[in-house]
């Protein structure tokens, strides 16, 4: 039924309730309750105009594709914040938009129903009804208490990655952008928006009227704010010793303001993808640098987004104007210190690991302190040039910042066996040790100098990442491992000519390429084949004659991935279908594994035959779903991060 409403959604745009009863053949009453649930999962978008007598019902596609993310996001929330927190978002992602109320009371149920089967236990052990074996460390809830909850709530309301459910939230981005352009003309512009100037200042009021829907979405973490984060306010508490001895956990808890029972709740998907970037951009940088420099990546990029809502800009709320001076909108997210990455490592990880010695001589202290103030722009018309006479400002303050740097200062020689000279005694180099901080400095270093732009190094002892170049890049290597598996180490090495080199003759190229005609030629049209290449003619006279034209073969990286996302769309939407067909194959197999005496001991209570059948399922069905979860790492390079 559910599936009927919301292809016929998807299928018909807009409807109202007569309109999908007469699409899907089904009673008012049937109607009524799947679009409840819908809605309650957020999968569908319902808009009343002022005076009209039904809704209109719009499908959420975009939300309906998270749905294939939540294996992801769970693992992120409990490597993040643990098992306890993992269990409750599981809650919230089957339930959907859910009263804190409600939440409570399905966890005291549990809770109470699993001390009193513990209880039972106890009994039987005792009466020797056991065979000496009793382990409910798996029907142990992982949420012990009420209170264990609630704090799970408030660290994960702080962390965005839960919202607060309002009237707007129900409104399609398009409803909700006409209904502030609306109160807009009516509130400034009763005559109507003339000039230039009007015109700016009304796109001013449109994005102040967005920002401020937004944040009804935040409303309950700024009352938590106003309490202090949970880390602040475990510091307090336990630095006037009140969380001590073994109750220490339990009074952290109690530390949490109780939430409003009556509060509406659903999970953030836009800040849950905020996360899995940077699980992506460390993934990145562990196969660049190695552990160690992609461990103090994450912690970089875990400081930088602490406030970072969305992965992609609006294009209404998050516009700035390139002719603008004000530097804190050019220097992107923000802005994070070497002291405060410091602060946050742990003292068990070895900073000394994934970087390389080299003697002071070697180091140009100039040029690794390099600073960046402003990101770098996506054109640039005229290349920067070296000209003689004097230097502007920003390059003499530069200039100044890397002559009073103390790169160099907290390098301590050593030499060893009481060696002397430049070499020692017996030919042996100097030892270089660094202290934690310069270490630290070292792999920020290696990121900020990468070709892949990792970090900017944007003021003295301050840090930043431009994720448009280093997504770009992410996107580009994505594109090369499928080139790579396609058309070979061949293929890629020509792609890679032609980006470097633009648009090439096709008798220019097998020179270029150091490769035979017949040989070229059948490996590019292969590559023409599956979209990675382009051809273009371009004719000699006015009167086009293949025989006198010039055909340059050139690579779209734009038509290229987008292509490989259809694709992707495409083998992915195949994966699930013929998962759908198996489970139609083996329906009465698994029919017979929902059994209450069957569940949980499928080898014992089965025959043999319709075991093996049943274990053959779960092999393919492992295998689809892995394959659906590397699409999707896929997809969400190209569309969503």
């Amino acid at each position: 039924m559910l599936q009927r409403i919301f292809s016929t959604l998807v299928n018909k745009g807009r409807s109202t309730l007569p309109q999908l009863a007469q699409y899907t053949s089904m009673t008012p009453r049937q109607l009524r309750h799947g679009l409840a649930v819908l809605v309650q999962h957020n999968l569908l978008y319902h808009h009343l105009d002022p005076g009209a007598e039904f809704a209109f019902y719009e499908a959420n596609v975009e939300h309906a594709y998270n749905l294939v993310r939540t294996g992801k996001i769970l693992e992120m929330v409990d490597t993040s914040f643990g098992p306890a927190a993992k269990d409750v978002m599981q809650s919230l992602l089957l339930s959907g938009q859910t009263r804190i109320g409600d939440l409570v009371a399905a966890y005291q149920a549990k809770i109470e129903q699993a001390s009193k089967k513990a209880g039972t236990n106890d009994t039987e052990e005792f009466d020797g009804e056991a065979n000496g074996v009793n382990d409910d460390s798996k029907n142990e809830p992982v949420v012990k208490s009420t209170a264990h909850l609630n704090s799970i709530l408030c660290r994960l309301i702080e962390a965005e990655l839960i919202d607060v459910v309002h009237d707007k939230t129900f409104e399609s981005p398009a409803d909700v952008l006409k209904i502030v352009e609306k109160e807009v003309m009516d509130k400034y512009f009763p005559n109507g928006v003339k000039g230039n100037k009007a015109k700016a200042e009304f796109q001013q009021r449109i994005a102040e009227g967005l920002r401020k829907v937004r944040d009804e979405s935040k409303s309950l973490k700024r009352k938590l704010e106003q309490n202090g984060s949970a880390a602040k306010r475990r510091k307090l508490f336990s630095g006037l010793g009140v969380a001590t001895n073994g109750s220490g956990a339990q009074q952290d808890e109690e530390m949490d303001p109780a939430l409003d029972p009556k509060q509406v709740i659903r999970v953030n998907y836009e800040k849950c993808l905020v996360d899995l970037r940077n699980r992506r951009l460390v993934q990145f940088a562990t196969d660049m640098f190695g552990e160690t420099t992609a461990y103090v990546y994450g912690i970089l990029l875990k400081l930088l987004t602490k406030d970072i809502p969305r992965c992609r800009l609006d294009p209404v709320l998050d516009s700035v104007d390139d002719d603008d001076d004000d530097d804190s909108k050019k220097k992107g997210p923000g802005v994070v210190t070497t002291d405060q990455i410091l602060d946050n490592l742990k003292t068990s990880v070895d900073l000394s690991l994934g970087i390389g010695k080299a003697e002071r001589h070697q180091i140009s202290s100039r040029a690794a302190n390099k600073v960046q103030t402003h990101p770098p722009k996506k054109k640039r018309l005229i290349a920067e040039a070296e000209v003689d006479g004097e230097a502007s400002e920003d390059e003499k303050e530069d200039d100044e910042s890397s002559e009073g740097s103390d790169y160099d200062s907290n390098y301590e020689e050593t030499k060893p066996n009481g060696a002397s000279g430049i070499n020692g005694a017996n030919g042996v180099t100097h030892e270089r040790r660094m202290d934690r901080p310069t270490q630290l400095r070292q792999h920020l270093m290696l990121l900020a100098e990468s070709t892949q732009n990792f970090v900017r190094h944007c003021g003295p002892n301050e840090w930043t990442v431009d994720f448009e170049p280093v997504m770009k890049a992410l996107r580009e290597a994505e594109l090369d491992s499928v080139i790579e598996r396609t058309s070979g180490r061949q293929g890629l090495r020509l792609v890679r000519i032609l980006r470097a080199k633009g648009k090439l003759d096709e008798k220019a190229l097998p020179n270029v390429a150091l490769m035979r005609k017949s040989e070229l030629q059948q490996k590019m049209l292969e590559m023409q084949t599956a979209g990675f290449v382009h051809v273009q003619e371009v004719p000699r006279d006015v009167k086009a004659d293949v025989k006198k034209s010039f055909f340059l073969w050139y690579c779209d990286v734009e038509k290229s991935l987008s292509r490989l996302l259809e694709t992707s769309y495409v083998t992915m939407l195949h994966c699930l279908q013929v998962l759908e067909a198996l489970r139609r194959k083996e329906k009465d197999v698994l029919q017979t594994t929902k059994r209450t005496d069957v569940r949980g001991r499928e080898k014992d209570a089965m025959r043999k035959e319709y075991y093996e059948r049943y274990a053959r399922f779960l092999a393919c069905e492992r295998k689809l779903f892995a394959q659906v979860m590397r699409l999707d790492d896929l997809v969400s390079v190209l569309r969503d991060f």
